[in-house]
């Protein structure tokens, strides 16, 4: 049972717009296709257009279930990190 002073934590695996060293975009958008199963275009437009920036690809509460995500998306070849959200609980 949550406190008043609990927080609700939330963890964003994020990509910041960086290939992994060794990996072509070629090779990344192939990855994100089979993944992600977007079109090509809908995964260019997600992750590589010049005006995205930050993208965040997964939120959730689970932890491990943010550190599979970016071990998932890490290995397709996108930089990404785990961003921790902490959100007040209050009504």
């Amino acid at each position: 049972m949550m406190s008043a002073v609990d927080k609700e934590v939330n963890y964003s695996v994020v990509f910041m717009g960086e290939i992994v060293t060794g990996f072509e975009k070629k090779q990344v958008m192939d990855n994100l296709i089979n993944i992600t199963r977007l079109s090509d275009a809908d995964v260019e437009q997600k992750f590589f257009k010049a005006t995205v920036g930050r993208v965040v690809i997964k939120k959730t509460s689970n932890l491990e279930k943010a550190r599979r995500y970016h071990g998932k998306f890490s290995r397709a070849g996108l930089a990404v990190g785990i961003q921790m959200d902490f959100e007040d609980e209050t009504e």
